[in-house]
């Protein structure tokens, strides 16, 4: 596992001013085919607003741009278009291995990264919880691991983690030697994990963890 940090800050006297916080840049995994929704669920809207728009409107404020990679590079026009009211730093990043999936995506993102660490969120999470990202951010500021995820239920999320740029080898002989499943990919990092006993008390009801894959995922979301 990474190291943690130990929460010192420079101190006073002859130590000098604390070195400045890692940048994190912003990834938004956007080329699924929402084939269990029936519909493209970056366009599916929540209080009025794409779930798209909603992901990249919580990512912003923890990085210092965005990119939202697609699949297809005629996606490009569909997410300027749902974002175009977006004065941010913004890029469309796309897949370089098409029909491969998610994990694809992963490696397109760290691989156009210009930041040490990338912010990587699946498009489809509608009640994303600030402190929790913020709590993920500095846990990957302070850690020397490849990865750094938030771990639930279901184990460490792949798409709720924070990703050092040079994990890009690992991610990519992972795909070359045939490995799509991104839990695996993750895995192979060897992350560290945010425990729900940490992030529990900033989201009691583990509302950062709700996706949208069904219809009915879409209840109670707003």
């Amino acid at each position: 596992m990474g190291g943690r940090s130990d929460g010192r800050g420079g101190g006073t006297g002859d130590a000098g001013p604390d070195p400045a916080p890692v940048t994190v840049g912003g990834a938004v995994i956007a080329g699924g085919t929402s084939r269990r929704l029936g519909t493209d669920k970056r366009l599916v809207t929540v209080d009025g607003t794409a779930l798209l728009a909603r992901t990249v409107a919580v990512l912003r404020p923890f990085v210092t741009g965005v990119q939202v990679v697609v699949a297809d590079p005629a996606d490009g026009p569909l997410v300027t278009g749902v974002l175009h009211e977006d004065a941010g730093p913004l890029t469309v990043t796309v897949d370089a291995r098409p029909g491969v999936g998610p994990a694809a995506g992963l490696e397109a993102a760290l691989a156009a990264a210009a930041e040490p660490l990338v912010l990587v969120l699946a498009t489809d999470h509608p009640t994303l919880v600030p402190a929790v990202l913020d709590l993920l951010v500095a846990r990957a500021r302070g850690s020397t691991a490849a990865a750094v995820a938030l771990a639930g239920p279901r184990g460490a999320e792949p798409f709720l983690a924070v990703y050092r740029r040079a994990a890009l080898p690992t991610v990519r002989a992972e795909l070359d030697a045939g490995t799509r499943r991104m839990q695996a990919v993750l895995a192979a990092l060897d992350p560290e994990l945010v425990t729900e006993a940490e992030w529990r008390p900033l989201d009691p009801d583990g509302r950062t963890l709700a996706d949208v894959d069904g219809p009915d995922d879409l209840a109670g979301s707003g």
